[in-house]
């Protein structure tokens, strides 16, 4: 949907997708297949996804950001915010890709529970991982996520079915992921900086 939702870290932040993004996120997302193997597969089209950025503008709760370096505003990757159940007050996140070497991991995440809770009042957000994705579902574990559920058969990607794990952040538990993604968020913008 179109919104005007812009959160800035120490070293990366989201900006709402534009049109002009469609080239970015073809290339980001099917130049390099080891990459989004566990991402629902585009069509190496930028008019397809132009249609597709379209829809998307119309639709409701549904939230789709760039994750950029604050300072030189160089692309890093791409978030999003959906399935937003206004009633429940909850969110799925996902969408997520980031590109090769970049450092945005951390913050990036860090922006979407900020964004989730204290922008969007969510009461919890959760994502949904391919099992096989080791490096996120331990990313997500990392960062103080509970388990919710394993999820059989929960996605068909490339004719290919592969086991989900639903991971979930609550109100109740933000504070200790945030302190957790905060520390690490900051250590890496410092990093970054001492080699700039």
């Amino acid at each position: 949907m179109r919104h005007d939702l812009r959160l800035a870290g120490h070293a990366f932040g989201l900006r709402p997708v534009e049109l002009d993004d469609a080239e970015f996120i073809v290339a980001l997302r099917t130049r390099d297949p080891q990459r989004v193997r566990y991402l629902h597969p585009i069509p190496p089209d930028v008019e397809q996804q132009r249609q597709w950025l379209c829809s998307y503008f119309e639709r409701e709760n549904d939230y789709y950001f760039v994750v950029e370096n604050r300072e030189s505003r160089e692309r890093h990757g791409l978030v999003g915010i959906y399935n937003i159940d206004p009633i429940v007050q909850t969110g799925e996140w996902g969408r997520w890709i980031l590109r090769p070497g970049s450092f945005a991991a951390v913050e990036s995440a860090l922006l979407v529970y900020r964004l989730a809770f204290e922008h969007l009042q969510l009461r919890s957000i959760y994502c949904i991982t391919v099992a096989d994705n080791l490096t996120v579902v331990l990313f997500h574990d990392s960062c103080g996520l509970a388990r919710a559920a394993s999820l059989p058969r929960h996605f068909e990607l490339a004719g290919v079915t592969y086991d989900g794990v639903k991971q979930v952040c609550t109100q109740a538990n933000w504070p200790i992921v945030r302190s957790c993604l905060e520390v690490q968020a900051e250590r890496i913008a410092r990093r970054l900086n001492r080699a700039s």
